[in-house]
């Protein structure tokens, strides 16, 4: 008798060659899916007093900041006791949400740098770390992951710098917490001369490249001309790097063709009275009554050069870097968490730039 089977699907039975096939065809598949990359937006806090203001808080909450990059205190030379000190320093009068990093950030002259004998530099390394540790304890919800070292060090301090933190993460690190340096566009091109620091990271510092003390400058913060001849070695760089953007702005002061000092968030609206001062050009004004300006006296023919980022430029930044740089995680850090500073960008414009690097790492 026949036997028939109805309405029912023969499962094909399977060859191992072609089992095999099948797995290989699916691992290669979801291996070869690129590793999603990070990318997480920061700020660095650069004021002597951790006090954040509601803008602020309203900032790093709709940008989704985990972590800031406090400045705990300035490295300084006192040649009066010929000796390194420590300046500025921090204090904290807020509270912070216990999910919020904080990455505490050293600031070292170069000048120190150049004053220092060889046999200072162990001292000075324990003093940091001694320094830091006793700062770091207004932070008990905060866990300490890194901590970063910010200093224009030249080819001629190259060597003393790097014993400092060579010195600092051997002998006063013993908890092993991440380094990491500040890198200017020139010891990108010059690594050979300027030299790699003993890090485990290094934090680009897209900002600061133009000569400001020059009258012909047009805007010595961000000028993507300038910028762009020195990141044909940035992929070659051996460090994992981290990137930082400028939002801030400042007028530089001239007097008799001579630059005097920088005026820090100076804006247009500061230079609007007609009775004080005249307006050049887009940039430039002139100082047509001796006058007082927020705090700083100004001579009748100062002439005052108006720098400003605007948020264009810091897209084509953007663009610029991503050419360059690995295909890696990193931090986007803004410069810096100041309410003066952040309320000439809208949340959604700086959410643009965020968003630029996540889409160019794909």
């Amino acid at each position: 008798m026949d036997v028939v089977i109805e309405n029912q699907k023969l499962k094909p039975r399977l060859s191992p060659f072609y089992k095999i096939a099948l797995f290989c065809f699916f691992f290669l598949t979801y291996s070869c899916e690129p590793k999603k990359i990070e990318i997480q937006p920061a700020f660095y806090h650069w004021q002597t007093n951790l006090s954040l203001s509601e803008l602020e808080k309203k900032y790093l909450s709709d940008l989704s900041i985990q972590k800031i990059y406090p400045k705990f205190f300035d490295v300084d030379w006192d040649f009066n006791r010929q000796e390194a000190t420590a300046l500025a320093t921090m204090s904290l009068s807020t509270n912070l949400p216990e999910t919020l990093e904080i990455i505490p950030t050293v600031f070292i002259t170069n000048r120190t740098l150049v004053e220092i004998s060889t046999g200072q530099i162990t001292n000075l390394a324990h003093k940091i770390a001694q320094k830091l540790q006793g700062q770091m304890t207004a932070f008990p919800d905060q866990a300490i992951k890194e901590i970063q070292f910010d200093c224009d060090w030249t080819q001629s301090t190259q060597a003393k710098y790097f014993d400092l933190l060579a010195i600092f993460n051997k002998t006063f690190n013993p908890l092993g917490i991440e380094l990491s340096a500040t890198i200017r566009l020139h010891q990108i091109k010059y690594a050979q001369k300027t030299g790699i620091p003993p890090v485990n990271r290094g934090m680009l510092m897209y900002y600061n490249m133009g000569e400001v003390q020059k009258r012909t400058t047009i805007n010595s913060i961000l000028d993507n001309a300038i910028g762009a001849k020195y990141l044909d070695k940035l992929a070659a760089y051996p460090l994992p790097l981290d990137v930082a953007l400028p939002l801030f702005q400042w007028g530089v002061l001239f007097r008799q063709d001579k630059m005097i000092k920088l005026l820090n968030q100076l804006t247009a609206q500061d230079l609007s009275d007609d009775q004080r001062f005249t307006k050049i050009d887009k940039n430039h004004w002139e100082v047509i009554k001796s006058t007082y300006l927020n705090g700083v006296y100004l001579y009748k023919n100062d002439r005052i050069r108006l720098e400003k980022v605007e948020t264009l430029a810091l897209k084509t930044a953007t663009a610029l870097l991503q050419k360059q740089l690995k295909k890696a995680d990193r931090s986007i850090v803004f410069y810096h968490l100041d309410s003066m500073v952040i309320q000439q960008f809208e949340i959604a414009e700086l959410k643009e730039i965020i968003q630029q690097f996540e889409r160019n790492t794909k």
